[in-house]
């Protein structure tokens, strides 16, 4: 039976502030607590049962295949996405990315953004926000959040050019190469189960595996924090500005070049540059620190703006890994390249690789910043804390480029984490049981701690060290010879 505290409450089906607002019954809440035990009698199977449940028990309207938004007389489309809870500190993450419409190669070669279906799925979204716990009943999924969200103007820009980049290559006939990495915002991720045959596509005779279009687990990350720790448990951008820390590429811009196109334009001026001459050129001071070559980086990147490029609005929707290397006189990174440090629980709790959490950071957009040194060529720095100049060798802005990881070394990248797991379903985490640089196999894992003490929280039981996944130093080297200056 429909609790009564709702069920004569009505909404206008035709404005979504009204939906939105009759949402609120649902946070706190199951199904199973919000409509009884007769609920059960209405079990939708598969990945969107949930959605539909929602729409036809609580929204009262008739579950449909029609290609429109879900509330079609409000234009906005409803959406169930999940939230995993860390046992470490109870904080919520994004279990996934948010699946759109799937993709029919055949359709989008010939239809434009602003024809697509994609885009009335997309535009005003109702995000319902709910814990996903492990052999619970679909029933009993509570929910968090509540969102009401309009893409912002730059976003529909930004996500339309990613539509074109995927059309584009579709019409190249090489669906078979499409990658998460293409794109900034929405990506083309892989749909379907295990044993799935391809399906053919237009231009080509080799077979693609399904893919959907989708907004990128960095997407759903930045909307989240608009409303974890709110009161209410909502919130909404709807018929208003979004705010955000600040924007590294205007809307202006973006009508007559890409994300990635702006970008590299603003560091053309200081290729070639060492370090003080590019301070200098930037109007900045010289200083001494680990971080200086990463910062004039984003100095550049940002016309001026910051430091951090992971504050930037725009790194922070689309999850770009920024990655800056200092050669060696050998063309050699003077080191290998870090990542995170690997999360047990999360490697043990997700056994599907296109769900992990490394498959999102290998599949990001990469942006690589790179300095060379010249020979017999010094810089002199004052160093605050010594009061003392400091000579260093000199390394000049070589190049600037996005990339993104290649299908082949992402099959590799699967058989590392699979290995990765394993150890750690055992409990064997080490580095004897992991790869290392002298496997030669491009990936590696090393430990990454402040110090010995420094441990992290074994799922197994007890402590275990802290490692961390890595890129070997050769692997970036390949990275860096196969693209030309930018």
């Amino acid at each position: 039976m429909i609790h009564d505290n709702f069920s004569a409450e009505i909404f206008d089906r035709t404005n979504p502030l009204s939906i939105f607002n009759y949402s609120r019954h649902l946070i706190g809440n199951s199904l199973r607590t919000l409509l009884g035990e007769e609920v059960i009698s209405h079990l939708r199977k598969g990945k969107g049962g949930l959605g539909q449940m929602v729409e036809e028990l609580f929204f009262h309207y008739d579950v449909n295949s029609n290609r429109e938004a879900d509330f079609a007389e409000a234009k906005c489309e409803l959406k169930c996405t999940p939230l995993l809870k860390s046992k470490t500190d109870g904080s919520y993450r994004i279990k996934e990315r948010l699946v759109c419409t799937m993709i029919d190669y055949n359709e989008i070669v010939n239809t434009s953004f602003e024809q697509s279906h994609l885009l009335s799925k997309c535009s005003l979204m109702l995000l319902l926000f709910y814990l996903h716990v492990s052999g619970a009943s679909i029933f009993d999924y509570e929910f968090l959040y509540r969102v009401l969200w309009q893409l912002p103007e730059k976003d529909l820009l930004l996500i339309k050019k990613d539509y074109d980049a995927i059309a584009e290559k579709v019409r190249r006939g090489e669906a078979h190469l499409l990658s998460e990495g293409d794109t900034l915002y929405l990506g083309a991720c892989r749909k379907g189960q295990k044993g799935d045959k391809p399906q053919s596509q237009p231009n080509s005779s080799v077979k693609a595996n399904k893919r959907a279009f989708s907004l990128k687990p960095a997407y759903m990350r930045y909307v989240l924090k608009h409303v974890v720790g709110s009161e209410s448990g909502s919130y909404t951008n709807f018929a208003g500005a979004e705010t955000s820390q600040f924007e590294l590429v205007s809307t202006e811009e973006l009508t007559a070049k890409t994300f990635e196109e702006v970008v590299l334009d603003r560091f053309r001026p200081f290729m070639g540059l060492d370090y003080l001459q590019v301070c200098k050129k930037l109007g900045i001071e010289a200083i001494q620190s680990k971080s200086k070559y990463a910062d004039i980086g984003a100095l550049i990147a940002s016309n001026g703006k910051s430091k951090k490029l992971s504050t930037a609005e725009e790194f922070q929707k689309s999850g770009i890994s920024v990655k800056t290397v200092r050669l060696r006189q050998n063309g050699m990174p003077k080191e290998a390249m870090s990542f995170k440090n690997i999360d047990y629980n999360e490697i043990i709790e997700n056994d599907d690789w296109l769900k992990s959490e490394l498959y999102e950071i290998f599949t990001s957009r990469f942006m690589f910043v790179v300095f060379k040194p010249v020979a017999d060529r010094t810089i002199s720095i004052y160093n605050e804390r010594t009061k003392q100049p400091e000579i260093e060798p000199a390394y000049v802005l070589d190049k600037v480029f996005f990339w993104t990881m290649p299908g082949e070394d992402l099959r590799l990248a699967e058989e590392y984490w699979t290995d990765i797991r394993a150890a750690v379903l055992a409990n064997n985490i080490s580095a004897d049981n992991f790869w290392s640089i002298a496997d030669k196999r491009n990936f590696h894992v090393r430990p990454k701690a402040k110090n010995k003490q420094d441990k992290a929280v074994n799922p197994n039981g007890g402590l275990c060290n802290k490692f961390s996944y890595w890129f070997n130093a050769d692997y970036v080297k390949r990275i860096i010879d196969s693209k030309c200056d930018e």
